[in-house]
């Protein structure tokens, strides 16, 4: 952490810590404060996964820099999220809903080449409601298989990318390798059914402990529609559990989706 006359330069892993040592610094409140943006390597997203976020600030008083304007680059960029938050949503031509799946399909194939450091063939097609982008790569097929989190991400950062149609996607996104995911969805998805008819039959709850928080959100919409039994998740944290109880005396189904 550096300081000048009037204003501290600040670095954190993220931009809150770097906001809470520049205001411990200066000795005032983060309300107090103003500051800029001076490096933001978190914008990589998913690519935090391999390196540490770095993130660097240079902050001031309000009151001692009361004139300072924000640079020009800022307030249009501020100008587009305004008007983004704003604009009604177009429903897409099909031309555009092309280019849409071919952006997203390029931009997977260029997140799985920096993983695995060699080119990747990503195939892209949708099913019912998703866009499936499905990864042909024995390596990138490991590393989902083992990393759970992985997929997850490369969807997180997938659905940030199109920034230019300032509206939600028209469909969700879905990250595969070599069809594992779809084939663990389809596992689960039966399991969960014969679980519901053992629960019926004998009328005692079943506990399943599943860590990947997906893995039990498939199985709660599996049984979404079953009135014989109902689905709830306990516990929080690693040590959260699924159970699959019987309903009984027309009680209500309880449904404890996870996001």
């Amino acid at each position: 952490m550096t300081t000048t006359e009037s204003s501290v330069k600040a670095q954190g892993k993220s931009l809150e810590q770097a906001l809470v040592k520049a205001a411990g610094t200066l000795g005032i409140s983060q309300n107090e404060m103003a500051y800029e943006v001076i490096k933001d390597e978190t914008a990589k997203g998913f690519f935090s996964i391999f390196k540490s976020n770095l993130v660097e600030i240079e902050a001031w008083a309000k009151s001692s820099r009361s004139s300072r304007k924000p640079k020009p680059r800022r307030r249009h960029r501020e100008r587009e999220e305004s008007n983004a938050s704003t604009e009604p949503k177009k429903e897409l031509s099909t031309e555009q809903h092309q280019e849409l799946v071919e952006e997203l399909r390029q931009f997977c194939q260029g997140i799985c080449a920096q993983i695995v450091d060699t080119e990747v063939k990503v195939e892209a097609f949708e099913d019912n409601g998703r866009l499936v982008l499905n990864i042909d790569d024995e390596t990138m097929g490991t590393h989902i298989s083992k990393n759970t989190k992985l997929a997850e991400a490369m969807e997180h950062i997938l659905r940030k990318k199109p920034r230019h149609l300032r509206q939600e996607l028209p469909f969700r996104i879905f990250v595969d390798a070599d069809g594992i995911r779809r084939n663990r969805e389809q596992e689960l998805v039966e399991m969960a059914k014969d679980l519901s008819s053992k629960v019926t039959e004998n009328s005692k709850p079943v506990v399943l402990n599943y860590k990947s928080s997906y893995d039990r959100k498939i199985i709660h919409m599996a049984l979404d529609g079953d009135d014989r039994v109902y689905t709830k998740s306990i516990g929080s944290g690693p040590n959260r559990k699924l159970m699959i109880l019987p309903v009984k005396g027309g009680e209500e189904a309880e449904i404890n989706n996870e996001a």
